[in-house]
């Protein structure tokens, strides 16, 4: 874009009252110097949101706006005119066309030259409507997408980098099996899914969809190409096809709608003489989140940030599979991550790789466990280590070997609660003053869904939620007066008892169903945590070998917020559901005193 193009822009979101004219100003040179549209920078920046920029486009130019694109009511006859290699890339889609003109939804006005080309391609003027980028990309990859259930095709190989991927709807074989896992691949990607299962049944084959943790049907398919599905799937894993008598794991890479895509797949023989296959999708957006973004209330996030920060000790995350632990890993570790430090992990497997982190993949079968990893690592001179789970004594009692030589290692272990944790190394056989002297901190956390923010209805609790999530009259005063020592006060972080301000009856939230969610109720998840710090009482406790009940009650009475605390602080704010919040909770995790 030309700098009069990118100075008339600025000039046009100044105009309109966008971008304050001082704040756009040092954009344009930025802007200039790299080719990027104001536009973009605005968004990154945070000056304005997108819709807006985009409303104040189609004023100027006195052009409709688009908020959403109905792409079911969008004629593949009409769409399929553009190729989508050049509708993505000048964002543009053909919406309509009658006798007079054709109708196209675009996010640039401004690209004349695409225009005046899809006049050339109907023969006939051309009337817009300005929408968003992220709008009109959706649009593009669902427009093609019902396409695909004709014949979209995908030659994917695991070894390519992202930037040498097909895009899965950008290919244009019409083989009819290869389509339709194409577009089994971009349903789940768009309906935000983590795991496909393909399971057949007695009469056909269903499909379906983990979202947010809950199983959907998502399509059926006639049992006679289940064989034909399995060995597509094999192929583009790179297993065995002729094996259909042993479980095997393989991996797909994939870019999906411009995403990059990495898919776990398992197959396991069945009494049905077919096989059952469960592919996990792994999105760098879903996994690689800041710290920020997980969740914490602002106490725990300051408390947190300053533990992965220590020069050693012990940080160990807990919770059950697919708790997320992971993904607080990875943040963690995103975090610290610095050219000073020397960071090492051992994973099974290695989910994403992370630059500036050497990731080692553990493999029992030829000897390498995360115990031999942990050895190793201490010859490799590390700053941070991440071991992936500690599951025996050795792992444990290496991992305590590195913390106390002065390293800082981050581990998970499968414990219902943080005081849990602590007793499970102790049964694992590691000496009580050895679990004092290296454990500063141990994160416990659940995923619940979060409710739809469009959809959402609010209404008055009752007494028997206010109970189950802890927030009667009595419990709420208490927190509210209770005393919090300054182990779990960091300065400069204030502290907000969950129901402390909170009026009976209150107001919660509970799903409704929208066009946004799928009529689910509920768009994605997030963390509820429970944060132990090992201060000196909680210390004196390990040390006499005391139970979990009573380790947890010591940190209560110093201020430790449990899951249901927190939970209870995400129903409050709307955010979730009380039945979400039960739900995660174990039914061994103590209630408040």
């Amino acid at each position: 874009m030309q700098q009069a193009q990118q100075e008339f822009l600025a000039e046009v979101l100044t105009r309109h009252g966008v971008v304050p004219a001082d704040k756009i100003e040092p954009l344009i040179a930025t802007a200039v110097e790299k080719g990027q549209p104001i536009t973009e920078l605005v968004v990154a920046t945070e000056l304005a949101p997108e819709a807006t920029i985009a409303q104040a486009i189609a004023a100027e130019w006195g052009l409709g706006f688009m908020k959403e694109i109905d792409v079911d009511a969008v004629p593949l006859s009409c769409a399929e005119k553009i190729p989508i290699t050049y509708a993505k890339q000048h964002k543009l889609l053909v919406l309509s066309e009658d006798e007079a003109r054709v109708y196209c939804a675009v996010a640039d006005p401004l690209d004349v030259e695409a225009i005046d080309d899809v006049r050339t391609v109907f023969g006939k003027p051309v009337e817009l409507a300005v929408t968003t980028n992220k709008t009109i990309m959706d649009a593009i990859n669902r427009v093609w997408e019902r396409k695909e259930h004709g014949g979209t095709t995908l030659e994917s190989d695991a070894e390519h980098e992202a930037d040498e991927l097909i895009d899965i709807l950008d290919a244009d074989d019409d083989a009819p099996i290869i389509a339709w896992v194409n577009s089994l691949f971009s349903q789940a990607v768009r309906e935000r899914a983590s795991d496909i299962h393909i399971e057949p049944e007695e009469r056909d084959v269903v499909v379906r969809f983990r979202i947010d943790g809950e199983l959907y049907i998502a399509r059926r398919a006639p049992k006679q190409h289940m064989s034909a599905v399995v060995a597509r799937v094999k192929i583009m894993s790179q297993l065995n096809i002729a094996e259909k008598r042993l479980p095997q794991d393989g991996r797909i890479t994939l870019k999906i709608a411009g995403k990059s895509v990495d898919i776990r797949v398992s197959t396991i023989p069945t009494s049905r003489g077919l096989e059952r296959i469960v592919m996990r999708i792994l999105q760098k957006t879903s996994v690689l989140l800041g710290l920020d973004e997980l969740g914490f209330a602002a106490r725990e996030y300051g408390i947190m940030d300053g533990l992965i920060k220590r020069p050693d000790g012990i940080i160990l995350v807990t919770g059950p599979t697919g708790s997320g632990k992971t993904t607080t890993l990875y943040a963690c570790l995103n975090r610290i991550n610095e050219p000073t430090r020397n960071i090492l992990t051992a994973e099974d497997p290695v989910e994403y790789e992370l630059g500036g982190i050497h990731q080692v993949h553990v493999n029992a079968g030829i000897g390498l466990t995360f115990a031999s990893a942990l050895r190793a690592f201490l010859r490799q001179d590390p700053d941070v280590i991440m071991v992936g789970e500690i599951r025996d004594r050795e792992t444990a009692e290496i991992a305590i070997q590195a913390s106390l030589t002065g390293h800082l290692v981050l581990s998970t272990i499968h414990t219902n609660d943080s005081a849990g944790a602590v007793t499970r190394l102790v049964d694992m056989g590691v000496e009580p003053f050895l679990v004092r002297s290296s454990i500063i901190g141990i994160l416990a956390q659940r995923l619940v869904r979060m409710l739809c923010p469009d959809c959402k209805e609010p209404y008055e609790a009752t007494d028997y939620e206010l109970q189950q999530l802890g927030l009667d009259e009595r419990t709420m005063a208490w927190k509210h007066n209770r005393k919090i020592s300054q182990r779990y006060q960091p300065h400069g972080v204030p502290y907000s008892p969950p129901g402390s301000d909170l009026k009976l009856p209150p107001i919660f939230y509970r799903p409704k169903g929208c066009e946004a969610c799928s009529n689910k109720g509920f768009v994605g998840r997030r963390g509820i945590y429970e944060l132990l710090v090992i201060d000196d009482e909680v210390g004196n406790l390990i040390l006499q070998n005391a139970d979990a009940q009573a380790i947890k009650r010591a940190a209560q009475n110093a201020g430790l917020d449990t899951l249901r605390d927190d939970g209870a602080r995400k129903v409050i704010a709307g955010l979730t559901t009380v039945e979400e919040v039960m739900k995660a909770k174990q039914e061994d995790i103590l209630e408040d005193i």
